[in-house]
């Protein structure tokens, strides 16, 4: 027994002398010249240049595990807290790193950056190690941070691949699972990859072949997603919101290549619409084509996401073709809509915009919307032509009550224009309404209060059937500057030939600046003064002559001057005062019997307007000039 302690107590003795060796050895170790081997060893892993912020540690618990801190690879394509590098433990004491596994903390991946790896000739960058592992890791988009919190496990094969990876991740405040598998990694050989997102009610899967070409990474292969609340999803991508709810399906053949992607063939499902085109964008997605066609489209629930468009794209270059096949709108239909967008920094240019609407109006556009302050404003020209303009405004409910059936019919119209949401601005217009053409410019104010300042040339036009789109107009309070000039006008059956006025107006009251007509009823006649469409208040003068009073005198409901003859040289200047229904008469006229004044009244508002109902002496003029006329 006593033989047997004593054998026991010698065999410690090798164990202990050896852990003093390795105690000994261990504290003879110099970070500082394993640093550059650290940095040169992990540059060469990853073909790009790593700089270090802090100096190299050593832990030996469940090591040993060299520590790199602040770790930076390349130009910040990818940071670290710090790097953490379970080593061979031999190897290690013989002056030599060989690595077991890495656990990078912290880490922040630029995909802007990656292109720095694909310029890079030579071979892949490879991984020779057993095991990789991401902890509270970021992916940083351009936009920003696109994905945070990861917690991913690397698991390669062999130093070139096969590699699977699996982990987690938040995306915003949703948290997603991925999943991504990828055959051996060689240069100019194509090799087969299957990736998944499951996350924010969503199921992306992806699945194809990858390859690393001339230009650098280059994949392809057919995605699917699913998602449970299709709407939710586009927003957690910083797709603009779209008006939609439930399930979503989308299938697309993607191509990524030299730093562009495409997706054809796309199909897109969600709430009962079905949206199919194509995607191509370029220069880390900041620039391309998107090209989508739309069944059918109900215009009030997605005017708030076609309005969210006028921003632009911020800091992107994007051409965007949208069509429609119909579009409700107002329970009517838009058929065979297109437009033609450029999104460009906080501007949007509308290259084209074309549709066909109830009545068979055609509409065509293009100009720019601008967002650099804070109300956008479009600039551009409109082109609108309308078989039926009566329809077209029933629909879009403007009812034009009290026209004529017969009025308000064909309508041709172009004209250039700015629109801030308070002003519209018409810099030209020409318009063709029924048997009448308008050329002209204005402006139309609508806060605080309704504004109009209007310049207008018309060659024809018959007042009365439009009477009462004017008097709407009117009350509505409207204010504002009207010129305007009609070779012409006729109203209440009488023609007013060369027309020439300048008014300012002030809801019902309308103050004419000038008012001139080339012939009345064989009169010439020139005004100016107040005129009260509804109420008293109307006070204008006026300065008539002409050659012709017979005509004049009929034209205003009196037969007493039938019998007055041609050629009878009147002139009269006068006054009106009081309601349109019921306007005093004053003033002058000189004839060849002499000078009589004016008297009675004149009514140019009711149903039998115009009407004069002439004073005493207005009537013994008349009578005289009667009596003369039958000499």
């Amino acid at each position: 027994m006593r033989f047997r302690r004593r054998k026991r107590r010698w065999a410690a003795i090798p164990v202990v002398l050896i852990s003093a060796l390795l105690f000994g050895l261990l504290t003879q170790i110099d970070l500082d010249a394993f640093r550059g081997r650290a940095v040169d060893s992990v540059s060469a892993w990853l073909d790009q240049p790593v700089t270090l912020g802090g100096r190299l540690g050593i832990r030996w618990a469940g090591g040993p595990i060299l520590v790199l801190p602040e770790l930076e690879v390349g130009d910040k394509v990818l940071t670290a807290r710090e790097a953490r590098i379970a080593v061979r433990f031999w190897p290690l004491l013989l002056g030599n790193v060989e690595p077991r596994s890495v656990s990078l903390v912290g880490p922040r991946l630029k995909t802007a950056a990656l292109g720095d790896w694909r310029s890079r000739p030579g071979e892949w960058p490879t991984l020779p190690i057993e095991r990789l592992e991401i902890v509270d890791g970021a992916l940083v988009g351009p936009e920003g941070q696109a994905l945070d919190q990861a917690m991913l496990t690397v698991v390669p094969g062999s130093p070139a691949g096969p590699f699977d990876i699996r982990g987690t991740a938040r995306v915003g405040d949703e948290p997603v699972r991925l999943e991504f598998t990828i055959g051996r990694l060689e240069v100019g050989r194509p090799v087969g990859f299957a990736a998944r997102v499951q996350g924010a009610g969503a199921d992306v899967s992806l699945a194809g072949a990858v390859n690393r070409g001339e230009r650098g990474l280059e994949l392809g292969g057919p995605v699917k997603l699913t998602a449970t609340d299709g709407a939710r999803f586009l927003a957690r991508l910083g797709i603009v919101a779209v008006p939609l709810a439930g399930a979503a399906t989308a299938e697309a053949k993607l191509a990524w290549s030299d730093g562009r992607l495409i997706l054809s063939d796309l199909s897109f499902d969600i709430d009962g619409a079905r949206v199919t085109g194509r995607v191509d964008l370029a220069e880390s997605l900041r620039a391309g084509e998107i090209q989508l066609a739309f069944g059918r489209l109900e215009l009030e629930r997605w005017l708030p996401t076609i309005v969210g468009l006028r921003g632009g794209a911020d800091g992107r270059d994007l051409s965007v073709v949208l069509t429609a096949e119909a579009i409700g709108v107002r329970g009517g239909l838009v058929r065979q809509a297109r437009a033609e967008l450029r999104l460009l920094d906080r501007q949007m240019a509308l290259r084209q915009l074309s549709a066909l609407g109830p009545g068979g109006t055609e509409l065509t556009a293009f100009g720019r919307i601008s967002s650099t302050d804070a109300a956008p404003m479009y600039e551009g020209e409109v082109d609108l032509v309308s078989d039926n303009l009566r329809v077209a405004l029933a629909w879009l409910g403007h009812e034009p009550a009290g026209v004529p059936p017969d009025r308000l019919r064909r309508a041709a119209v172009s004209f250039r224009m700015t629109f801030d949401g308070t002003r519209l601005t018409v810099p030209s217009f020409d318009l063709k309404l029924d048997t009448s053409r308008m050329l002209g410019s204005g402006n139309l104010a609508f806060e605080p209060e309704p504004r109009i300042d209007l310049r207008v040339a018309v060659d024809r036009i018959t007042v009365d059937p439009y009477l009462p789109l004017i008097g709407s107009a009117l009350a509505m309070g409207i204010g504002g500057h009207i010129a305007a000039s009609a070779d012409l006008a006729t109203w209440q059956g009488i023609g007013l030939r060369d027309l020439d006025l300048e008014a300012d107006i002030d809801g019902w009251a309308i103050e004419f600046r000038r008012f001139r007509m080339g012939e009345a009823a064989g009169a010439r006649v020139a005004a100016a003064g107040k005129v009260v469409v509804q109420g008293d208040g109307t006070d204008f003068s006026f300065d008539l002559s002409t050659r012709r009073p017979s005509d004049l005198l009929r034209l205003f409901g009196n037969g007493d001057g039938a019998g007055v003859a041609d050629n009878t040289a009147i002139t009269a200047v006068g006054r009106l005062v009081g309601p349109l229904s019921a306007l005093k008469l004053s003033g002058a006229v000189v004839s060849p019997v002499g000078t009589t004044d004016l008297d009675g009244t004149a009514r140019l508002a009711g149903a039998d307007a115009p009407r004069l109902d002439p004073g005493p002496e207005l009537r013994r003029l008349i009578a005289a000039l009667a009596v003369r006329g039958g000499r």
